[in-house]
């Protein structure tokens, strides 16, 4: 079985996505501006929530590629080593 690089994990990828959205946030921090009278760390926190759902759909998308693509190389080499 390949090894795979941690770092090529879709699981990680999108975490440090989230982490980096969470510390622009939380290091911006607009507390008192307002948009639609609405402070803006509201509306980026509500922002944040849907990106989590977008990150939620793009990791179902993604790990099912990967998954594919190993048991298609694994049947590949098992096919290859019984001929």
């Amino acid at each position: 079985m390949t090894q795979r690089s941690k770092f090529k994990d879709p699981g990680f990828i999108l975490a440090i996505v989230v982490l980096l959205y969470s510390a622009f946030v939380w290091i911006w921090w607009p507390h008192e501006t307002y948009v639609a009278g609405v402070a803006l760390t509201a509306w980026l926190m509500l922002a944040g929530i849907i990106l989590w759902f977008i990150l939620a759909v793009v990791y179902v998308f993604w790990i099912e590629h990967v998954e594919k693509s190993v048991k298609e190389e694994t049947e590949r080499r098992d096919m290859h080593e019984n001929n």
